[in-house]
């Protein structure tokens, strides 16, 4: 999965010892959490330039807004521009030493078991991995095809519905009816008429046979019951995270106060991972956060979405590359569980 660039220009304007200074800025930067000094970047890397042709470098790094100097006589900090710079050079290098890392092989040991247990011990895996938040969606029903209803009664008019789909997502609701029917000969019916059909098949009125009823009420009211279903993990790593304040978390809290939000990452996109760093996210009291968005797919088409959210003083490189993983066993996982 390739990652989103956003449309600006390339770095032209800088020339290769320039991109190596900013580089190693950027890097110093995520490691230490301090301000970068031109002494730190001749320490660290084979530049053989002196110091006065290092600080040359970073005025005008500076001046072309990839880097700030706090106060006087103190080093320099990457911006959001900066931080940009430093992830596309990063993904270069990946693609260029696709390597697994120790956190990504762990993944291979989870087993294939139940769809929700797997999100949730993939999630578990991404957060623990990236000291981020996963939000998670899980598989949207109405994509999903119908394997099996089943009609249970359970007291004198009640019955439990029960709609099985192909990822084994398993939904139920009681529904009163003014007499027990012939439920077994009904239930064998809707099983000969629905399996193979998608939920969205039968919502878009696809199906003749269902248009104006009950069934139709019932199918709309478990879907709607459904339509906000995500797994999140990992909160208390930002909490913990000294690059972030208490208002920083409240900015976030307040995002997520309604899920619908999520969507604004993804809007257009398909097989990428999207990265918003800092004001690229567009949210005033989320410029210090970097979100890792991306679809996992049941053959072409996708089913849900994980969402990473760090502080944008982050290791951009493991967290692009367990992203990219987990996705692509989400889609493995899900588009073979799906062909049984």
């Amino acid at each position: 999965m390739a990652a989103r660039k956003p449309e600006r220009k390339k770095s032209r304007e800088l020339n290769e010892r320039q991109r190596k200074v900013l580089y190693c800025i950027v890097r110093e930067y995520i490691e230490k959490k301090k301000p970068v000094s031109s002494q730190q970047v001749l320490d660290v890397t084979n530049i053989e330039y002196s110091g006065a042709t290092i600080r040359n470098d970073m005025k005008k790094l500076e001046h072309l807004g990839y880097i700030y100097q706090p106060h006087t006589s103190a080093g320099r900090i990457p911006t959001d521009k900066g931080l940009r710079f430093y992830f596309e050079e990063m993904l270069k290098l990946l693609r260029e030493t696709s390597t697994p890392s120790v956190e990504v092989e762990v993944l291979r040991m989870i087993p294939l078991a139940d769809p929700e247990k797997i999100l949730t011990m993939i999630g578990s895996v991404l957060e623990r991995a990236t000291k981020g938040y996963v939000v998670i969606e899980k598989p949207n029903l109405r994509n999903l095809r119908i394997v099996r209803v089943v009609l249970t009664p359970i007291a004198e008019n009640y019955m439990v519905f029960s709609l099985l789909t192909e990822l084994g997502v398993l939904k139920t609701t009681p529904m009163r009816v003014e007499e027990i029917p012939d439920w077994r000969r009904i239930e064998e019916h809707l099983n000969l008429v629905l399996r193979g059909h998608s939920v969205s098949e039968i919502l878009e009125g696809k199906i003749e046979y269902f248009k104006g009823s009950q069934f139709l009420k019932l199918l709309e009211s478990i879907i709607s019951e459904t339509r906000e279903s995500y797994i999140e993990l990992g909160f208390e790593n930002l909490l913990s995270d000294d690059t972030l304040d208490t208002e920083d978390i409240k900015g976030l809290l307040e995002f997520l106060s309604d899920k619908r939000n999520l969507k604004e990452f993804l809007e257009g996109s398909r097989g990428e991972i999207v990265v918003k760093i800092g004001k690229e996210i567009g949210r005033k009291r989320m410029e210090k956060f970097a979100v890792f968005s991306g679809w996992y797919y049941k053959d072409s088409t996708p089913i849900g979405a994980v969402h990473l959210f760090t502080s944008k003083i982050t290791k951009y490189d493991t967290n692009f590359r367990v992203m990219e993983y987990v996705l692509n066993r989400l889609s493995e996982y899900f588009t073979t569980i799906s062909r049984r």
